[in-house]
């Protein structure tokens, strides 16, 4: 990975842990639906802006029904559950539970695409359970029902994630990478507009509330989709899908230094699972093998 590429993967995992911080401010004050929808039509107006500037066809005749599927499933639902979860959660349990996109994504592999899950991909999935167990029991957030909810509606997400993940490998294969991150965010955001609209608060929120959804539309939803396909483009899917080991470091850091939210040695050896057992589902973390005499 060329030194560009590396400076691009830390600021994409930056921005992205980022939103979990972001998210704390905003989804208390608008809901999950609200923040969901004034995040993508701020990127989704930013994504169309960017498209222009780069004079880039985004293909909208040929792709439209297909960039609607991944805006549903990519951004509306997953982005609505974590901001209803993210009024309930500290930033950093976000962070890590949605390191178990990866989970899913093969599970998805093997269940549409037939595609065979080795031992150690199942040893990282079981490895991944036990570190959302720990976190989820150990952490510095009672146990409650209202928790519970959150945190299923994070692995809801990453699950619509994993599902996406293999729809767009196999439906979208030849779509311009531009086309298919302005429509996951335009056109889900029409879409949903009267729904999202409608839950608005009636006052205007205060400076930071709408700064922050400012910066979740523009810098954690447009810009980062650049980021991430000009990094797909340079390095790989595969190393830049390892973006996802450092997103629940930085979520961690900002909720700590912005929000004063505790991390517990406890949150700290289970998000270590999670991420072990995510570098075996990618394959980066392998298992030792027996020397051959």
């Amino acid at each position: 990975m060329t030194s560009a590429s590396l400076l691009r993967l830390l600021l994409l995992a930056a921005i992205w842990g980022g939103s979990y911080a972001l998210l704390r401010i905003v989804a208390p004050v608008l809901g999950g639906i609200g923040t969901m929808w004034t995040r993508i039509a701020v990127g989704g107006v930013a994504m169309l802006l960017i498209a222009w500037v780069l004079s880039r066809d985004l293909e909208w005749r040929r792709w439209m029904g297909r960039y609607l599927m991944v805006g549903l499933f990519n951004t509306a639902l997953p982005f609505a559950l974590i901001s209803w979860a993210m009024a309930r959660l500290p930033a950093g349990y976000g962070a890590i539970l949605n390191a178990c996109a990866p989970f899913f994504t093969v599970f998805f592999s093997q269940a549409i695409l037939k595609e065979r899950i080795a031992p150690a991909q199942w040893l990282g999935m079981g490895l991944g359970v036990a570190g959302i167990a720990a976190i989820v029991r150990l952490g510095p957030v009672d146990v409650t029902p209202d928790t519970l909810a959150a945190i299923a509606a994070c692995i809801a997400a990453t699950m619509s994630y994993g599902f996406i993940n293999v729809y767009t490998k196999r439906h979208l294969n030849g779509a311009p990478a531009m086309g298919v991150a302005a429509g996951s965010l335009v056109l889900p955001a029409l879409l949903l507009a009267p729904a999202g609209i409608a839950v608005l608060p009636p006052a205007w929120p205060s400076t930071t509330v709408a700064g922050s959804v400012l910066v979740l539309g523009v810098v954690c939803s447009a810009l980062a989709y650049v980021l991430y396909f000009r990094l797909i483009a340079d390095a790989g899917p595969t190393r830049a899908v390892s973006v996802t080991f450092l997103v629940p470091v930085f979520g961690a850091l900002w909720g700590a230094l912005f929000l004063g939210e505790a991390v517990t040695a406890s949150v700290v050896a289970g998000g270590a699972l999670v991420l072990v057992g995510v570098g075996l589902v990618l394959g980066v973390v392998r298992l030792p093998t027996k020397p051959q005499d």
